[in-house]
């Protein structure tokens, strides 16, 4: 038995490697691995992959991907800049493919809506090599957009869900291998990393859904329960990847990493420095301003938390209140404080603000800039990306059947000159305050 797993390319004006790795479809690596069966792995995104030119890298894993300008898709024509194909040249996956064995099933992820010509390129390029293969598409673009993709892709069966015995399921149904897997401890599988040659960093997440319903997030949509694997669990199988593989650098992408502290993340830290591992941890989602105590900063520096990072979205009251009351400014205020009191330097705290909500304007976006800046504290514009099935992308004038390139954040380029210029001066602003903090 064998199976083919792909995590595709992405297609996009912009891209960038903040500790991104498929996990779901490592999940799913792992269950058919202890079920028998022999599992490759193609992913496009590896910036560590053989054939791949070399490019710069962050000094804790994260980097730029290769790029390959490509032809820019009909819809998005008038966004005056170059539309790339983000990852591994398409001659090195070619003969990556040339060089499997025939397997019995393919599986192929799926990230950003919008990034699904690169799906749907993965998937042509799959059967081309492998004719006659099933193909199953499961991840985020096959649950936000099921008949698009179900229609679009070219996958022979999209699967919709989060759940590993259902995509057991459906693999043994499609293979004809219905009885060949193990008993699936839902929730509490670690991804395969092994399947990687090299690896500069992983990615982690101890929860699926998410307790909160912020109006421009779907978290909560693709795992419709808040679950949590247990902090022994976490810890473990943390210094278990750390000890076979010596890396250093782990990503918490979980949305509510600091919700019920004293429950989860205390002593899952707790259990890490009692091992004196020296690891580094990243937090690229942004952490719950509104949860952080000054006991909480002192654990996350004694960790070795790199840049911790705070979610602020705005400044506005109305738009926190109207987004989900997610954080306040005070909270932010003190959140940085109690950083700050911790030991880090103003400077290195991350704040992530979002800029293009529906009815946003430019000067509440600047404000919240400023706001920032007057704290010293590193400022990322997080670009606003409608996802369909959250109240944001109601309001954002979209039908529920657009095409999910218009779902890009750069369609911000679509809007008039005017609006055009002014969120070039807000970058360039955010530049400028970055470079003084």
């Amino acid at each position: 038995m064998r199976a083919l797993l792909i995590n595709p390319w992405i297609y996009d004006f912009a891209a960038y490697d903040l500790w991104s790795k498929p996990l779901g479809l490592l999940t799913i690596a792992n269950v058919l691995k202890r079920s028998g069966w022999e599992v490759s792995l193609l992913d496009l995104l590896d910036r560590s992959s053989q054939g791949l030119p070399s490019a710069a890298e962050h000094r804790y894993g994260s980097g730029f991907y290769h790029a390959e300008i490509v032809e820019k898709p009909a819809i998005l024509k008038r966004v005056s800049r170059h539309y790339k194909r983000y990852g591994l040249p398409q001659e090195a996956a070619c003969s990556f493919l040339k060089a499997e064995s025939r397997p019995d099933i393919i599986l192929v992820t799926s990230g950003m809506t919008y990034w699904y010509p690169g799906v749907a390129a993965a998937i042509t390029m799959a059967r081309e090599a492998f004719p006659g293969v099933p193909i199953v598409l499961g991840g985020v673009y096959a649950n936000l957009c099921y008949k698009h993709a179900k229609a679009q892709s070219g996958a022979d069966y999209v699967y919709r869900g989060s759940s590993l015995r259902e995509i057991a399921e459906l693999i043994g149904r499609v293979t004809g291998f219905a009885n060949t897997f193990s008993d699936i401890d839902e929730g509490n599988v670690i991804p395969a990393y092994e399947l990687y040659k090299n690896l500069g960093y992983i990615t982690i997440r101890t929860s699926t859904g998410c307790p909160f319903k912020c109006s421009y997030c779907g978290w909560y949509l693709l795992g419709k329960k808040f679950a949590r694997q247990t902090p022994l669990f976490v810890a473990g199988y943390i210094e278990d990847l750390h000890r076979r593989f010596g890396v250093k650098d782990f990503a918490f992408y979980d949305d509510a990493l600091l919700y019920e502290a004293p429950g989860h993340i205390v002593p899952i830290l707790g259990m890490l420095l009692r091992k004196d591992l020296l690891l580094r941890f990243h937090t690229p989602n942004g952490l719950h301003a509104r949860f952080m105590t000054g006991s909480i900063a002192g654990l996350l520096k004694r960790a070795g938390f790199i840049g911790p990072r705070l979610a602020l979205e705005t400044v506005s009251a109305e738009r926190q209140a109207m987004t989900g009351e997610k954080t306040t400014t005070d909270d932010f205020v003190r959140a940085v404080d109690h950083l700050t009191s911790a030991g880090y330097f103003a400077r290195e705290i991350g704040v992530n603000i979002l800029i293009g909500l529906p009815g946003q304007s430019a000067d509440e976006i600047e404000a919240s800039i400023r706001f920032a800046a007057a704290h010293q504290v590193k400022i990322h514009l997080e670009e606003y990306s409608p996802i369909p099935g959250t109240p944001e992308y109601e309001r954002s004038g979209l039908a529920p059947d657009a095409d999910p390139l218009l779902h890009n954040n750069s369609i911000f380029a679509l809007h008039d000159a005017a609006a055009i210029k002014r969120f070039q001066e807000l970058k360039a602003l955010t530049q400028q305050l970055n470079k003084k903090a």
